[in-house]
């Protein structure tokens, strides 16, 4: 079954992807991926770490629910199989680019200006640095980046997407899911 994005964030139980370990390709969840250290396809570890550093700060869970083993794997698929955000707004693929210039402008902007690296800002800073980023690019923010309110705005929407986005969710946030359709039954993706 192929899914989409609406199939996603409307899925129940829990979202999986296809990964190969050992030479099999194995069904996990994004947080299974990041719990069994999966190595990336795409996105190198530095960028993985920015990429959870910035996604939990955003959305709380976020790197624990796999955020960058989410956005590696979507990374590494088809444009017709891709579910990330990026997708839908008009910016052309590949996407890798995209992140990559935007992980590198928010890591020099940082440290422009705070003299810190990312992962040592304190969670009022961080709080201070994304508020400046979903109105305009902070100080430092490289011009051939993509402009930093959308960079928010797109690793927002993924790291809602794989954090909130199925039944099991909604579950463990204790909201009772009210579909416009319910599921007939828990859906697994099949790559």
């Amino acid at each position: 079954m192929k899914i989409s994005r609406r199939g996603f964030s409307l899925g129940s139980g829990a979202f999986t992807l296809a990964f190969l370990l050992g030479g099999k390709v194995i069904q996990l969840t994004p947080a299974e991926a990041k719990a069994r250290n999966t190595p990336f396809q795409t996105i190198t570890d530095d960028q993985a770490a920015l990429i959870d550093l910035l996604g939990d700060a955003i959305v709380p869970g976020a790197k624990t629910a796999g955020l960058s083993h989410y956005i590696d794997h979507q990374l590494s698929t088809s444009f017709s199989d891709n579910l990330l955000i990026i997708r839908y707004l008009g910016v052309n693929p590949p996407f890798d680019g995209f992140y990559r210039a935007s992980l590198t402008a928010f890591e020099n902007a940082v440290k422009q200006q705070y003299d810190k690296k990312p992962a040592d800002l304190s969670a009022p800073e961080m709080a201070d640095f994304i508020t400046l980023m979903m109105q305009k690019n902070p100080a430092g923010w490289d011009r051939a980046a993509p402009p930093a309110p959308f960079f928010y705005f797109v690793l927002r929407s993924d790291a809602i997407d794989v954090t909130y986005g199925t039944m099991d969710a909604f579950d463990g946030l204790d909201i009772p899911y009210m579909a416009h359709i319910e599921p007939a039954h828990p859906w697994k993706v099949n790559l």
